[in-house]
This record gives C-alpha cells, sequence and structure tokens, in this order.
C-alpha cells in the first residue's frame, strides 16, 4: 500500500513538473518569437528594407526548428499559422511590396502574439 503511494507521489510529480517545463518553454519561445517580429517591423519602418528581409529569412529559419518542438507540444494550426504569416512576409519583402510588407510584419507579430495568449496556461482560460 505505502509503494503505490509513493508511485502516485512520483508520477504527480513528473506529470505537474512537465507540464511546468512545457509552459516555460512555449512562453519563451513566443517571447522570442514576438521579438523577433517587432524587430522586422522597426526595420521596415525605418526602411532598411534589406535588413528586414534578413530578419525575416533569419525568423523562418528559426521557427522552422522550433515548429519541431512545438508541433508535439501545441495544437499544429497554430504553429503552421504561423510560418504561413512569416512565408506572406517573406514573399512582400521578396516582391518590393514594402507597403504591404509592414501590414504582414504587424498582423505576425499580432498573431504570435494571439498564440501565446491562447497556449500558455492562463487562470481565465481555465475558468
Amino acid at each position: 500500500m505505502r509503494g503505490k503511494v509513493w508511485l502516485a507521489i512520483i508520477l504527480l510529480a513528473l506529470i505537474v513538473g512537465l507540464g511546468a517545463g512545457e509552459q516555460i518553454y512555449v512562453n519563451r519561445t513566443f517571447d522570442k518569437a514576438i521579438a523577433k517580429a517587432d524587430e522586422i517591423t522597426a526595420l521596415i519602418e525605418a526602411e532598411n528594407y534589406a535588413g528586414a528581409n534578413a530578419a525575416a529569412d533569419a525568423f523562418s529559419d528559426w521557427w522552422k526548428e522550433e515548429r519541431d518542438i512545438l508541433e508535439f507540444l501545441c495544437p499544429n494550426n497554430d504553429v503552421k499559422g504561423i510560418m504561413t504569416a512569416i512565408g506572406d512576409l517573406r514573399g512582400a519583402l521578396s516582391a518590393g511590396m514594402y507597403d504591404d510588407s509592414l501590414q504582414r510584419s504587424i498582423s505576425l507579430s499580432c498573431s504570435v502574439e494571439n498564440s501565446k495568449n491562447l497556449l500558455v496556461f492562463k487562470w481565465k482560460n481555465v475558468l
């Protein structure tokens, strides 16, 4: 009987620990993504389109690596939607559609922030 209690306590601690670790990872990843998207927006607003294009390419490469882990932890539609938004932004920058790229970078920032708010643990989402 005593062994079963210890096993239950160990399993509970493992579940809570993994859940907390997952939330920390998701929160940090989305915070980095928001910072990268805001950086691209600032570069476009400063009319540094070459820098914005390079930053968008770097963001895309970084997100591809993070996507593999996030798709395991989060609903895939949220993660894939961000990749689509990054692709749209890269396309607008490559085509020289700079007014459109500003709109797409702001939309990307909002999309990342919205996904973060949906995916991280918040009491208001539970209640």
